[in-house]
């Protein structure tokens, strides 16, 4: 049975893609607006899926999918109330979307219609957030870039504050309920919870870090291990992209993390490190991939068997 999936970019495009046996081909290409970089799907319509528009006027499109062509048919749009919105969540609930601006250091909660392709016309208020870090360059000021759900929490991974902002929702509203201070200057960009444990992949020092993830007012998080993603000899121009872990089922009863490095120069491409969590996170392993600036990856298949990259 072929696989198929979607692949956003920073071009004006969405494309579906079919990996049958060894065989990789485009089957569609759709207009999708202005870099539809990140693309997130509804948690139980599989025909409904959304993706930013990563520009400074931050927009949400929601599409319909052919599921035979991937063709996408768009339905509607809504602000994202800031510039350059890099991720969307689309909550468990499938009533809500959870958008991070980049460059407006801002998160914004998008409530669902009742055919979950409906996006209001307006938005309420962001979430702002706050701080910087030491690298000039690129922490002076917040950069929220992912969101991700952790029981009744968003996470938000800040590069520019360095920090992993906990938000907790009271009513129709989400607000800072905490945060997990990361090392200075490390960039956070993406996160994984597994087992009370948050882990986070560091743009910024090509880093994976573990910490204690104790329940909001209980505890304060702390630091377990932080090791380097880089490969052997790799320089430290590198930067991390994507943090992913495995699911657990019958056939695949450990689970692992998956890192991924960009822009090396090795003819062979960029890596994917490969990391165990039990019964302490250590590096298990290297795999060339030969694809430049890895900024995607999935975990896909009936038993989470395939992993892929763009």
């Amino acid at each position: 049975m072929a696989l198929k999936f979607l692949v956003g970019s920073y071009t004006s495009y969405i494309t579906a893609l079919s990996f049958s046996g060894n065989s990789l081909s485009v089957i569609s290409q759709s207009n999708a607006g202005w870099n539809p970089s990140w693309v997130t799907g509804h948690p139980t319509n599989k025909s409904v899926i959304y993706s930013n528009q990563e520009q400074s006027w931050g927009q949400v499109y929601s599409f319909l999918v052919n599921p035979t062509t991937g063709q996408l048919t768009q339905i509607d749009s809504t602000p994202t109330g800031g510039a350059d919105p890099a991720h969307l969540l689309a909550l468990s609930s499938g009533t809500e979307l959870y958008v991070t601006n980049y460059s407006g250091g801002s998160g914004l909660s998008i409530p669902l219609g009742s055919s979950v392709t409906d996006l209001p016309s307006t938005n309420g208020p962001v979430n702002q957030f706050y701080g910087s870090g030491p690298n000039q360059s690129r922490q002076t000021s917040p950069h929220p870039h992912q969101a991700i759900q952790y029981n009744n929490e968003i996470l938000v991974p800040d590069l520019g504050a360095d920090k992993v902002w906990r938000l907790t929702k009271s009513g129709s509203s989400w607000s800072i309920g905490g945060s997990v201070q990361q090392p200075a200057g490390s960039g956070p960009r993406h996160a994984v919870v597994v087992d009370s444990n948050l882990y986070t992949i560091h743009e910024l020092d090509n880093t994976l870090t573990q910490h204690t993830l104790p329940p909001l007012n209980s505890g304060t998080p702390q630091l377990i291990a932080s090791l380097s993603i880089l490969p052997p000899g790799a320089p430290t121009t590198l930067s991390g992209g994507e943090l992913l872990v495995s699911p657990k089922n019958s056939l695949y009863p450990d689970q692992y993390l998956y890192a991924t490095n960009r822009n090396d120069p090795d003819p062979n491409g960029d890596t994917i490190a490969i990391f165990k969590v039990k019964p302490s996170l250590q590096l298990v392993a290297q795999v060339r991939t030969k694809l430049k600036h890895i900024r995607g990856a999935a975990i896909g298949g009936p038993n989470g068997e395939y992993l892929v990259a763009a």
